[in-house]
């Protein structure tokens, strides 16, 4: 089998889009095809800044909306008859993740390492890090962290050699497992995405990824050695504040906390052993942050102002979580099938407050008096619950 063949096939299959010519191209230097059905495309995310929303996807597919405005005369619509444009993205990787910075700046990621970036609020993007800047600092940082041991090893005497023995098998394979996943290609995904400013922003993903830009995207930094996290776990979700509070929501029931905008981190193992993929903060009347890790299964944990023990919340739902909004004196989340959770206004019970089912979901946005959801067959509106 032709297989560059194959993997440009599966760029264009169900969009539409005849297959131009065999030439095989990289997705990380293979533009989105600009396709007609690309609002009923698999959507993997989505994020609004007040009546603008942007959702991303499959095939480097990313959508924009102004929902104060009428439907546009141009672009692509969805299965409710709304009309999205679709942008000009550089890549046809999938995109994972999508946050708006201000108005007009907003950042992308997603598989092979991508980190894209708007400054004309979604309409076009330019990539600024991908997964082969990523090899060459994760494969530098590994490759420190073993010599740095070796020389530690070399120095020790030999009672303490064995004791080291393990921590320096461990160093070994985590170089070779790096210089291997390198040669692998750019294949570890982003996942998410938070800048608390135009400057200063972080990206984090799978096997510990973690990168930290201080320039608005021009250069990214490494930054794994800050975070408890030897066995490179992922990192699926992340939340910031203008506090300085940040959250990443992670795989083995973690959770990461920095309270000083990622200098210094602290790690909850919270007693749940599967997937969390996003927090969402409260606060009591004294400022103190209330915390919620939501995930696989229905799992909902709440820490509270000044608490060290996370507590489960007893879930109407067994789904997965995949998103959750903070609305007033309550929290809303959604499940994969589209059902609707909230909090009461002490944010310990959990309510069903919509039973109804639907194509699969995959995030959640607000705008005005309504729910956008990214997912199967593209975004969607729902109307908020009362």
């Amino acid at each position: 089998m032709n297989k560059p063949l194959l993997r440009v096939a599966l760029l264009v299959v169900g969009l539409g889009i005849g297959l131009p010519g065999y030439a095989f191209k990289d997705p990380l230097e293979l533009p989105a095809i600009q396709a007609p059905k690309a609002a009923k495309a698999l959507s993997l995310n989505v994020a609004s800044k007040g009546s603008q929303v942007l959702t991303v996807g499959e095939r480097g597919i990313v959508l924009k909306r102004d929902f104060s405005a009428g439907n546009a005369a141009q672009g692509v619509k969805d299965n409710e008859g709304q009309v999205w444009t679709q942008a000009k993205v550089p890549v046809s990787v999938n995109l994972t993740g999508v946050e708006f910075v201000t108005d007009s700046l907003a950042f992308v990621v997603g598989h092979d390492g991508v980190v894209l970036k708007s400054t004309d609020a979604g309409a076009s993007w330019v990539k600024v890090f991908d997964g082969i800047k990523a090899n060459q600092q994760v494969v530098a940082a590994a490759k420190k962290k073993m010599d740095d041991m070796q020389s530690r090893y070399d120095a020790a005497k030999p009672a303490d050699q064995e004791k080291m023995n393990e921590a320096l098998e461990a160093a070994v394979f985590a170089f070779e497992d790096a210089e291997a996943g390198a040669r692998f290609g750019p294949a570890r995904p982003l996942l998410d995405v938070w800048f608390k400013d135009s400057k200063t922003g972080w990206v984090v993903g799978s096997y510990g990824q973690i990168f930290e830009t201080t320039d608005g995207g021009a250069n990214w930094l490494l930054i794994a050695d800050r975070l408890d996290n030897p066995d490179f776990r992922h990192y699926n979700g992340l939340y910031g504040d203008e506090t300085g509070l940040m959250l990443i929501a992670g795989e083995a029931g973690r959770v990461y906390m920095s309270t000083d905008f990622g200098v210094t981190w602290t790690r909850f193992d919270t007693g749940y052993n599967g997937h969390f993929y996003g927090t969402v903060v409260t606060r009591n009347e004294a400022g103190q942050p209330i915390v919620f890790a939501y995930g696989f299964g229905g799992n909902i944990y709440r820490l509270g102002a000044g608490a060290q023990a996370w507590w489960k919340l007893m879930s109407p739902s067994k789904e997965s979580f995949v998103k959750g909004l903070h609305l007033g004196k309550t929290l809303l989340f959604v499940d994969q099938k589209g059902r609707l959770v909230s909090t009461d206004e002490t944010g310990t019970v959990l309510k069903m407050v919509s039973a109804a089912e639907g194509k699969p979901v995959t995030g959640m946005a607000l705008v005005g008096n309504a729910l956008i959801l990214s997912g199967q067959n593209g975004p969607r509106t729902l109307p908020l619950p009362r």
